[in-house]
């Protein structure tokens, strides 16, 4: 989707924006949508940080804004770096960014806020997994394990039930797993690879990205976006939602972390048909163009607000249904109609 925000954020008519463009691929999709393009190491390489800033000067760049989660921690960890050079980070703090980047830890700081988490036991052995897991219902009651310090569904494992089988999207994914059998002591030894594990009863549909703005923990605006493929992954389009209550929800969200930059909130529905805090991503959505296709331009705003332009967002009056098609642009040079 990176073609279609860069044709977005190019026809900002506040920013008019000069568009330099990196990436680890020569090949990104983005490349021919910029005004100049690099090739640079991956987000996590020990040199991103110092070339991201060679690019800066060279082209006098204002803003830098992560495109992945390494990007979103390496240049909130570079950001004097990137300043010296001559631009501002559009990324949270490395205090914030390692506060969402561990669900017990956001969710420990959203409960002492008065804000509603999910259910969830954190465990870091065998024996307080099979408790947990026991205790939420299983083999009865579908359950969901997971790393504290995933990300992106990334290592979840779906423990389906005998009377409660999850919808068939969730733990479909490609960094999902549906364990349809019991698993032995052995094999869930195995699942604390990545550090303790988080374990919680299902969530449901409707699921919901909230693209969030704040500035120094005052949040500035949220837009709600429901999700058409619940799964998020291949994206499908979304609704514009117009609901204040999980507006507010995640505008409370963004201030009780701190954060400072524009972030994607994930939610889930509960039991009671509440939405649910899944997580708080380090960097924007990848999916924002919709948003933008809908007509509130919230990284155009978040851009310009972070550079002292005031640029305020209305918020949206009824729902609007953004569907995404692929894009076939013709490219020729002016020398090739003559």
């Amino acid at each position: 989707m990176s073609p279609d925000l860069l044709t977005h954020l190019r026809g900002d008519p506040v920013l008019k924006p000069y568009l330099v463009g990196v990436d680890a691929s020569p090949n990104a999709a983005g490349r021919a949508y910029v005004d100049a393009f690099y090739q640079v190491p991956w987000g996590e390489d020990a040199t991103y940080v110092d070339e991201v800033a060679r690019i800066v000067a060279a082209e006098k760049v204002n803003l830098v804004l992560p495109g992945s989660d390494p990007e979103a921690f390496s240049l909130a960890a570079g950001r004097e770096k990137i300043a010296a050079a001559g631009a501002v980070v559009l990324a949270s703090p490395v205090a914030v960014l390692d506060l969402i980047r561990d669900k017990q830890a956001t969710y420990r700081a959203l409960q002492v806020a008065g804000l509603r988490v999910p259910e969830h036991v954190c465990v870091a052995s065998v024996d307080d997994l099979r408790s947990a897991i026991s205790g939420f219902g299983y083999p009865r009651r579908s359950v969901i394990v997971k790393p504290v310090a995933g990300r992106g569904g990334r290592g979840m494992r779906v423990l389906v039930g005998s009377d409660e089988a999850p919808a068939a999207w969730i733990g479909g994914g490609a960094r999902e797993k549906r364990e349809a059998n019991h698993a032995t002591p052995e094999e869930m030894s195995k699942w604390f690879e990545d550090g303790a594990l988080m374990v919680m009863p299902l969530l449901h549909a409707p699921v919901h990205d909230v693209d969030v703005f704040a500035i120094r923990g005052k949040a500035q605006a949220a837009l709600v976006r429901r999700r058409f493929n619940p799964a998020g992954i291949p994206f499908t389009g979304n609704r514009i939602v117009s609901d204040p209550v999980i507006m507010k929800y995640c505008l409370e969200i963004a201030e009780a972390l701190g954060l400072d930059a524009l972030h994607d909130i994930d939610l889930m529905t509960d039991d009671q048909g509440r939405p649910c805090l899944l997580e708080v991503n380090p960097r924007p959505s990848g999916s924002v163009v919709a948003a933008h296709m809908a007509g509130f331009p919230i990284m155009a705003s978040a851009i310009a607000e972070t550079l002292g332009t005031p640029y305020p967002l209305k918020a949206p009056v009824r729902d609007i249904d953004v569907g995404m098609a692929p894009r076939a642009i013709l490219m020729v040079k002016a020398a090739d109609l003559s």
